[in-house]
């Protein structure tokens, strides 16, 4: 993928829009003032950076556990030659994401399934791999998300994002529980409009006023049910072409999580998992995106020092097989 040549202005846009994009109505409006440009000169600007595929989108990632769902990473042997009719099946799947070939000695495709409860994900799991031949693999279910905060320094060439623990540790509600229509949610996790009033339709729709839909979102983001507000970028068209995924075998597993979530600013997920293999030691999995594969390496020591593992491996992505945003 070729690197696109990005100016300083587009670069402050960029960050903007990742770290400080405002819970209000016009959020574009506060932007723009903060970097001394018209309005209309930011939404050009950004339009441009939507179509060069620098931006992916603006808007929220809405928690699965909010929709009462249950999902897993699956670690999965294909064989080779099954690779690319595997690639096109997970095309048609929405609940399907994060499809990555990665160089475990093993298990070398890596990937995301949701579904309604955890009886229907097994029998998914197992149905899909049987199309392609394949009956090796572990499920790795997430038993608690505590950080999702996919955010790239595009000055410094890595992920890195404030940490919020003790809100991301909470349990996340239910549309039920909560109250509101599930749909609601599901538009939320849509990428907004680029306009003056990005949550102006939305909030028609389900007869709000604007200032209400805004006030909910900050609500909803409190609790977890929204994470990664703000805009998410292509690591690759910014010159952040490497990922690895760490995964830690520690005593205290729980603890390491949390300690990770906490200390390491460049990890964009922190996932405590079960596993329905016994034998599989490694439950905690964090997510770091850079410039190069010995920042990768460097964040990995970091890590296993901070959570006192007992090991560790790095899965770096060698093709992603489902390129696209989490709706």
């Amino acid at each position: 993928m070729n690197l696109v040549e990005i100016s300083d202005i587009d670069k402050e846009i960029l960050m903007k829009l990742e770290y400080e994009f405002p819970f209000d109505p016009q959020p574009f409006n506060i932007i723009s003032d903060g970097l001394k440009i018209s309005e209309e000169e930011l939404l050009n600007r950004v339009k441009k950076l939507l179509e060069d595929g620098i931006i992916k989108r603006i808007g929220m990632y809405v928690s699965f556990r909010a929709k009462g769902m249950d999902g897993a990473l699956i670690a999965a042997r294909i064989p080779q030659d099954k690779i690319e009719k595997f690639r096109k099946i997970a095309l048609g799947i929405r609940e399907l994401t994060h499809n990555y070939v990665r160089d475990h000695p093993k298990f070398n495709i890596w990937f995301v399934l949701k579904a309604n409860d955890r009886d229907t994900l097994n029998e998914n799991v197992k149905e899909l791999l049987s199309h392609v031949e394949s009956n090796d693999y572990v499920i790795l279910y997430s038993k608690k998300t505590l950080k999702l905060s996919v955010k790239y320094d595009v000055i410094r060439g890595v992920s890195w994002s404030p940490n919020n623990t003790i809100r991301s540790l909470s349990k996340v509600p239910t549309a039920e529980e909560l109250g509101i229509n599930k749909q609601l949610l599901t538009e939320l996790s849509y990428p907004l409009k680029i306009s003056q009033r990005p949550f102006k339709e939305i909030a028609e729709k389900y007869k709000m006023k604007e200032d209400e839909l805004v006030e909910l979102i900050k609500e909803l983001y409190d609790k977890n049910v929204i994470k990664d507000y703000g805009a998410t970028l292509n690591g690759e068209k910014i010159g952040i072409v490497e990922n690895g995924m760490v995964l830690l075998d520690t005593s205290n597993v729980e603890q390491a999580c949390e300690k990770l979530a906490l200390n390491i600013p460049e990890a964009t997920h922190v996932v405590l998992r079960e596993s329905n293999d016994e034998n599989w030691k490694y439950l905690c999995y964090s997510m770091i995106h850079a410039s190069k594969k010995e920042t990768i390496r460097n964040v990995a020591k970091e890590i296993s020092k901070e959570t006192n593992s007992r090991s560790y491996m790095i899965l770096f992505s060698l093709e992603n097989l489902k390129p696209g945003i989490v709706i």
